[in-house]
């Protein structure tokens, strides 16, 4: 696969035999993610509670990329996307509890958004989908 410099005739070359999985995007600032939470996909299978908050973590994370950086300072949104990071981190393995440490990086990450309304009805996802770990 080649890729076009910048300038006109913009696009994705292909020249040979190929096959092509995924994302195939042009454009100067153009981004894409992609997440998959389905059932099994954590080590060994997680629960439908724990990939319900992964879920919530995810859309939060689109959502919070998506801000002007007038609603959420760069300093702000980099210790969000560390406290969100924190929750999944929390998320326990199929053998443990983790009670505790996701009931307390939802606190913090919670309490480190809650000045950015445009945020709240994520914020509120979230916090359901952590319910079973209060």
């Amino acid at each position: 696969m080649t890729s076009t410099p910048p300038g006109d005739g913009r696009g994705i070359h292909v020249s040979g035999h190929a096959t092509f999985t995924g994302n195939a995007q042009t454009g100067d600032h153009s981004s894409a993610e992609f997440v998959g939470n389905a059932p099994g996909a954590g080590p060994e299978g997680d629960s439908d509670d724990v990939l319900r908050l992964r879920e919530a973590v995810d859309a939060l994370r689109v959502r919070l990329r998506a801000l002007d950086p007038a609603e959420l300072p760069s300093a702000e949104g980099s210790a969000a996307e560390s406290a969100l990071a924190e929750v999944e981190d929390a998320l326990p393995q199929p053998d443990e509890a983790g009670r505790g440490r996701v009931r307390n990086a939802v606190f913090t990450l919670t309490g480190a958004l809650a000045s950015v309304a445009s945020l709240s009805e994520s914020i509120r996802a979230l916090r359901e989908a952590a319910a079973p770990w209060f």
